[in-house]
């Protein structure tokens, strides 16, 4: 049942993109992707609580807290990497989390130029992730 809700919650988050908006990746910063696809696990304050973080199976990481649990390094590969999900770490653990490189290619297309706009919009929301982080 957990799954379901988490699902639910990342289905409603996909099925609420503009994809026409896919190719414009500067309409999206950093916040709204975060609100958009991210918020509803991890919070809005990026702490882990979101209403969707109690039907996970394991602790919802608190975002803001990447660096310190990295001695001061950002590790902006391993954020870029976690949020694209198609080469899941086993480090991250399960698979709960969407493999958010797939779900952006699905909604901007397949090719060359598409998939840079999906590298775009991931490096914006690394960028995000870098700039909400608390020493």
């Amino acid at each position: 049942m957990k799954r379901y809700r988490v699902l639910a919650a990342c289905v409603l988050s996909i099925a609420a993109f503009d994809s026409s908006q896919a190719a414009e990746t500067p309409a999206y910063s950093g916040l709204k992707l975060y609100q958009q696809f991210c918020s509803s696990c991890h919070g809005s304050e990026a702490h882990g609580d979101g209403p969707v973080a109690p039907a996970m199976t394991g602790k919802v990481p608190d975002l803001t807290q990447i660096a310190v649990r990295n001695y001061g390094k950002f590790p902006s590969q391993l954020v870029r990497e976690t949020i694209d999900g198609r080469r899941l770490r086993p480090a991250h653990g399960s698979a709960d989390m969407p493999v958010w490189g797939w779900e952006f290619s699905d909604i901007a297309g397949d090719d060359g130029a598409r998939r840079k706009r999906v590298d775009d919009l991931i490096t914006v929301l690394v960028e995000y992730v870098r700039a909400i982080q608390q020493h």
